[in-house]
């Protein structure tokens, strides 16, 4: 009996809101992809379809191929490193202090959003097409993994703590400090053409000064001016960072800079850079040591999810291979308050059974005495 109470409280951990949105559409390595996340990715994307080009969208077979396409290419993202590494440490999102956490945090939003009323709490998720399960996987992994998975590695003694080899890190060649112009592509303001040609307008204006001070002026007069849409460096102390924290093209772009030079006009999916690598102020690094030494940490996570994600693949099951993300089967938000009643009820005629079983038999015993 005792065996059976604990099973049947232990299958009542990860209530879905229905048997549909708990089935598995792909794997990500050890990762399980659930139909409510492929559900939650497809109806948003089909939502923004239907708001750019009306409702007879997906009657367009091009349009048909690319929805299918962004919502695998959705799944296999770096979350799924993340998750996976996350196993490797013993985290999850469902259990222990994450799990405690994840349950603060949607408190808060239902508490702050919607006045603490569950129902419209549950609304609120059902027009995001997002199940109360599936919310507590997105909001773990988004706020609160990445940080588990470092305080592990400091217990585990993984990540440099002595603030003389991090401040020695710190002044090498994989850290460095660059200040950038970025035009965006996306403000709405001017069209792409236009963005491309008022960062080649503004290299030229800035390469054109003879000496590092007039460039560096130069580039903060950009900073300043129109068409930067970048506004994060308010205090004028630049970025600071090491290998593995920007992306790519940033990265590779800035590293390969000499002290006050400027970048070619660095094209990216968001919109245009032009960045100039400055020399590192050791009163910046000193002063801002524990912060930086915090960022550092970050990036061993990142090269650590970076290497995970080279190593997984997905794979579809069955199911998930004969979905069509235009004909899929509603699902209710309700994460399963109500099952997990039923599971408390379960738990509490078990419990019952057992004592009323263990008194009937040793009654049975003493008459037969």
């Amino acid at each position: 009996l005792m065996a059976v109470l604990i099973t049947a409280l232990a299958s009542c951990g990860r209530v879905y809101a229905s048997p549909r949105a708990g089935r598995v559409v792909a794997t990500v390595g050890d990762v399980e992809v659930l139909y409510e996340e492929y559900y939650f990715i497809a109806q948003n994307r089909i939502d923004e379809l239907k708001a750019e080009g009306g409702e007879g969208v997906l009657d367009d077979p091009a349009v048909q191929a690319d929805l299918d396409a962004f919502v695998w290419e959705r799944i296999f993202q770096r979350d799924k490193a993340l998750i996976s590494l996350g196993y490797s440490y013993g985290l999850n999102v469902y259990d222990g202090d994450l799990a405690e956490n994840v349950d603060a945090y949607l408190t808060s939003v239902k508490d702050g959003e919607y006045g603490g009323d569950r129902s419209d709490y549950i609304d609120g998720l059902q027009q995001m097409h997002m199940t109360e399960h599936y919310a507590r996987s997105y909001f773990g992994v988004q706020h609160y993994l990445a940080n588990a998975i470092v305080l592990e590695m400091l217990y585990r003694g993984e990540l440099e703590t002595d603030d003389a080899a991090v401040l020695a890190r710190l002044q090498g060649e994989d850290f460095i400090r660059t200040a950038h112009v970025f035009i965006s592509k996306t403000d709405g303001n001017y069209t792409v053409e236009e963005d491309r040609a008022h960062a080649n307008k503004l290299h030229a204006t800035i390469s054109a000064a003879t000496t590092n001070q007039a460039r560096y002026d130069a580039l903060n007069r950009a900073i300043g001016g129109k068409y930067n849409t970048d506004f994060s460096d308010l205090t004028g102390d630049g970025h600071y960072f090491a290998r593995g924290e920007m992306t790519a093209a940033y990265e590779a772009a800035a590293f390969a800079l000499a002290e006050y030079e400027l970048s070619p006009v660095i094209e990216t999916e968001d919109g245009f850079y032009l960045i100039m690598r400055l020399p590192k102020s050791e009163a910046y690094i000193k002063e801002n040591l524990q912060s930086l030494k915090e960022n550092a940490y970050f990036v061993v996570l990142n090269q650590k999810v970076e290497e995970r994600m080279a190593t997984l693949t997905l794979e579809k099951t069955k199911l998930g291979a004969s979905l069509d993300p235009r004909a899929l089967p509603d699902i209710d938000a309700n994460g399963g308050s109500t099952l997990l009643l039923v599971c408390g009820i379960v738990g509490g005629v078990l419990v019952i059974g057992g004592v009323l079983f263990l008194i009937m038999r040793a009654v049975k015993k003493k008459k037969s005495k």
